[in-house]
Parts: structure tokens; sequence; C-alpha cells
């Protein structure tokens, strides 16, 4: 055992197990003497009963920390947004889909946070920032004229102000000259509710592999 000082006094540490049920092993401080007078300290009866308190005190919280704590790091909620919110996203994602058909560059910068990062379908398509943002939108609507695109299949997550979202898209566009033509693409993207909208902070758009058939979890396996 060790001595330890306290006001003056010798106390001793002794491992004991607590009066509170269930709870984990803790350290008792024991007067070594108690007939040792300490003048101008605490009493030995209010040294006891301090002392008392102060274990009672930690049987309690580990008490809570081993059965309510611990338990939720290790089990988790789930959170999710309700259906007011889940609505709300969907909007957003309506105002981005209506703003890049109609080639509005400021209602699409309307809808994406000043720091909007992503990835788009081809190699060079890396969005990092609002100005990357509308160089890579001002280059797609020079290239093409967009006709629509359909969100299908949304699945939309969320825990408070962030909301998360996996969705099918369709992009319908034509080329100068040429036919309609469709991607049919996938996208994810990550919202944040600012207060008074949802913006978008980070968005993913990509087509299947056409190199790797279903069923394949790497191509040619």
């Amino acid at each position: 055992m060790n001595a330890v000082p306290f006001s003056g006094c010798e106390y001793v540490e002794r491992d004991i197990y607590s009066i509170w049920p269930g709870c984990l092993p803790v350290r008792e401080i024991q007067r070594q003497d108690w007939h040792q007078e300490c003048p101008g300290k605490l009493s030995r009866k209010t040294a006891h009963t301090l002392t008392n308190y102060f274990l009672f005190a930690v049987s309690v919280y580990r008490n809570i920390l081993v059965t309510s704590i611990i338990p939720r790091f290790q089990y988790p909620v789930i959170m999710t947004l309700t259906d007011s919110q889940k609505a709300e996203v969907k909007t957003t994602m309506e105002a981005y889909a209506a703003a890049y058909k109609n080639k509005d560059i400021l209602g699409l910068l309307a809808v994406f946070s000043p720091e909007i990062c992503g990835f788009g379908s081809g190699p060079d398509e890396v969005v990092t920032g609002r100005d990357s943002f509308a160089r890579q939108v001002q280059r797609d609507m020079s290239q093409a004229t967009v006709n629509g695109v359909v969100f299908t299949d949304t699945q939309i997550f969320g825990d408070g102000r962030v909301a998360w979202l996996m969705t099918k898209s369709a992009i319908s566009f034509s080329l100068p000259g040429e036919k309609m033509q469709t991607l049919q693409g996938r996208s994810t993207m990550v919202m944040r509710n600012t207060g008074s909208r949802w913006q978008i902070e980070q968005i993913h758009f990509s087509l299947p592999y056409g190199g790797q058939q279903a069923g394949q979890s790497f191509p040619g396996a």
C-alpha cells in the first residue's frame, strides 16, 4: 500500500469494491493513524465524511460510464432527418437540376457552397472551391445543351444540420449537330443547412465502369 499525504496527515490507498452495485473497483483513501492530530487542517470526522462522499460520487459516475455512456459509443444511435428536412434537401436538388439545365450560373452558385468540392465523370473534372466550380460549369455549358437532369432512387440520410445522399442521375444533353444522348450516372452529395437553406458542400458524379460487368468486383474477374 502507498502512503499518501492529505491535509498534513498520513493516509493509505487500498483496492475495494464500491458499495454501489455493478461498479468497477475504486481506490479508497483511509487514515493510517486515526489518532494523529492535524492542527489547522480538516478534522478527522470531516475528512472521513468528505472521503466517503467522494468515493460514492466516483462509484456513481463509473456506474453511469459503464452502463450508459460507453455502450452509446459502441452502439451509436443512428440519426436521420425528418420528412420535412428531406423535402428541403430534395428542393435543393431540384434547384440544382433546373439551374444546370437553364445555364443559370448565378443560380448554381447560390445552391453550392463557396467551399464546394467534388469530382465529375471526366479525368480532369476536379472541383476545389467556387472558382474551379464556375469554370467547370462554364465549360459544360459551352460544349453542349443540357435537356434535363433527373434524379431517381434517391436515398437521403443526415444528422442535424448535415445531410448526405446517394442517387441515380440521368443527364440528357445534345452536342451541336448530333442527336440527344443521356448519361446514366450516379451521384453522391453532402449538404449543410446554413440556417436559411441547404447548400451543397460536396458532390460526386460518376458512370459505372464499362469494363466491369454485373457480378464482377474487378474487371475480367
